[in-house]
């Protein structure tokens, strides 16, 4: 008799035992990966290739194309109150800003000469050439107010690859030291950029931008008028410079000639 009770509660242990089992494993279905949920849930997430891709763009500034602060070196000099036709101011500089915060480090810390406003309208149609965003923050620093759409409103077909032969990246090229359409409008290094007071357009005196407006050049290998025309003020109250009028930098330019196979290399990246 005791045996069979024995046997008895030892048969409804085992059928309680297979009971718990069951629930267990009732609680852990597998997943259409073939883990359970709860060795699924303890697995970080494999991001997509996509996701890697969509990560790693956004949080790589272009910036870090820039290992070195942005330096000037500027020989000659442009008078910034007395006109002297031809007065010459040739720049030299390392690299070109590639975000707005990089380009207002410039600007404070040399936009006090007029030649160097030039070279910063140069610097801000690059930077809005590869962001549109920080471009425009840019020309708004550089430019008078009533000047930002003139340019913007070009710029858009400037630099827009749908709009075929008005397409031109190489804008900025044309004018550093060394380019050509004969070679693809590879520029030397330093880049340099040379400056020149208007030859026959004096300063004028202006009272709506309470300032005195300089008329100055600027060379470009990409048009059969090298010298590109652009008037920059100072208005009262200012300490640097900013441009009025520049449409002579942004008319569209020679192409890459058609005699060569290479291909016009971005500034960034040459």
């Amino acid at each position: 008799m005791k045996k069979q009770t024995f046997n008895l509660l030892f048969y409804i242990c085992a059928l309680l035992c297979m009971a718990s089992c069951d629930t267990a494993t009732n609680n852990s279905q597998p997943t259409p990966n073939g883990l359970t949920e709860t060795e699924e849930d303890s697995l970080a997430p494999i991001p997509s290739a996509s996701t890697i891709l969509n990560a790693s763009s956004s949080t790589t500034n272009v910036d870090a194309t820039n290992t070195q602060p942005i330096t000037l070196e500027i020989d000659g000099f442009i008078h910034p109150t007395e006109w002297v036709p031809g007065q010459t101011a040739t720049i030299t500089f390392n690299q070109f800003p590639t975000s707005a915060t990089a380009f207002r480090q410039v600007l404070e810390k040399y936009g006090n000469k007029p030649e160097v406003a030039v070279l910063l309208q140069l610097m801000a149609f690059e930077i809005y050439n590869h962001n549109k965003e920080e471009g425009l923050s840019c020309i708004e620093m550089i430019n008078v107010e009533n000047n930002v759409d003139n340019v913007v409103r070009i710029l858009k077909d400037r630099y827009n690859p749908a709009y075929g032969e008005y397409y031109t990246p190489q804008l900025v090229a044309t004018f550093l030291k060394g380019t050509s359409p004969e070679n693809a409008y590879k520029a030397d290094k330093p880049f340099t950029i040379q400056v020149r007071s208007h030859k026959a357009n004096k300063y004028q005196d202006s009272n709506t931008l309470k300032g005195v407006v300089l008329y100055l050049e600027v060379y470009s290998s990409g048009y059969d008028t090298h010298w590109r025309g652009i008037s920059v003020v100072k208005s009262k109250g200012s300490s640097i410079y900013k441009v009025v009028n520049s449409p002579a930098l942004y008319t569209q330019c020679q192409p890459v000639s058609f005699k060569i196979e290479e291909e016009y290399t971005d500034i960034w990246h040459q």
